[in-house]
């Protein structure tokens, strides 16, 4: 039983996602979820899609610098434009913030009825910045580690100065669930971040080449992140 549940795995279709701020979304975004999905592919999987999941407004109480989620959103949808990788609304459109275990099973759901796939599997992206986050005292719960992991695993990028190899390691609940999570090297390094982003934006300097021009555009019409 437990070798074919093992196999039925390997084989679901499996979602990429990707969540964060998005507050701008940039190209190294995009290239995390082609990395994830290159290694994926790469060892025979069948990824069906990528999304990108803007968090809910309520997180400006951690996050003051945090812009409207309509703004967010539609930057995401642009930055996403012609590509394999859409916006997820669902987190957005909530009453209020959701962690990030029932957002993902949340998503796991809208999308095995929309790809018609009951053995789908949202894979959760992120860098090794969010998993070594997991013995932050008080920022997750264990029972969600546990899930998000059991259930779901985690593709995670390798960042210089990070060693997530050895986190895993020494981490009861990644240790259990190593399996479950594949930590994949970028060859191409860069400092782009969001932040860099905004601080461009706020001394009227260019974004071009950094993100889309379509999201330049938006950010540059509607004069975003200029009091910053």
């Amino acid at each position: 039983m437990d070798q074919t549940n093992a196999e039925m795995s390997r084989n679901a279709p499996i979602l990429l996602v990707l969540m964060g701020s998005f507050n701008p979304p940039h190209l190294a975004h995009l290239r995390l979820l082609e990395m994830a999905r290159d290694h994926l592919v790469q060892q025979s999987h069948h990824v069906i899609g990528g999304l990108m999941s803007p968090v809910h407004n309520d997180y400006r109480k951690h996050k003051k610098s945090l812009i409207d989620y309509s703004h967010r959103r539609a930057m995401v949808e642009l930055v996403t434009q012609d590509t394999w990788i859409k916006c997820s609304a669902w987190e957005g459109k909530q009453s209020t913030w959701t962690p990030t275990r029932q957002t993902l099973e949340a998503i796991q759901e809208e999308a095995r009825v929309e790809y018609n796939e009951p053995n789908l599997v949202a894979k959760l992206v992120c860098g090794a910045d969010l998993l070594e986050s997991f013995n932050v005292p008080g920022l997750w719960k264990w029972e969600d580690i546990d899930r998000i992991l059991g259930n779901h695993g985690v593709i995670v990028s390798r960042r210089p100065g990070s060693n997530p190899d050895q986190f895993v390691f020494k981490h009861e609940l990644c240790y259990k669930h190593r399996n479950n999570i594949r930590i994949v090297y970028e060859p191409v390094t860069t400092d782009l971040s969001s932040t860099v982003l905004r601080t461009l934006a706020a001394r009227n300097c260019s974004l071009r080449f950094l993100t889309t021009d379509s999201v330049c555009d938006y950010i540059s019409e509607r004069k975003l992140y200029c009091t910053e």
